[in-house]
């Protein structure tokens, strides 16, 4: 049986934690909607991992507790900037500190 290959440009596998709800108690519904709506327009998709609960030290020496949901987006590695500026986008319109984004360059990634 033959098998057909799908060679793919170098991907990147990015991942980033969006915090529920802004550090005031307000949700952030809508905001992460948005980055799902500019994920999926830019890459042609998005995978919700699954929702946690993490703590984190703020700028202030605080302890700080948030849930948040953890995506995964596959995406060119000269893309990158693209999602950095819809993550930045999401941070301007929050009270965060910071937004966690993780990437895993050089993937073995196949379609089957």
């Amino acid at each position: 049986m033959a098998y057909s290959v799908v060679h793919l440009p170098a991907m990147v596998k990015a991942t980033f934690f969006l915090p529920l709800a802004d550090n005031d108690g307000r949700s952030l519904e809508a905001e992460i909607t948005a980055v799902e709506d500019e994920c999926f327009v830019a890459f042609g998709a998005w995978t919700l991992s699954g929702y946690f609960k993490g703590a984190w030290r703020s700028d202030t020496g605080e302890r700080q507790l948030d849930t948040s949901a953890a995506y995964t987006v596959l995406l060119p590695a000269e893309r990158v900037p693209e999602l950095e500026a819809i993550l930045r986008r999401f941070k301007a319109g929050t009270k965060q500190e910071a937004i966690y984004l993780e990437l895993v360059r050089e993937i073995d990634l196949r379609y089957l």
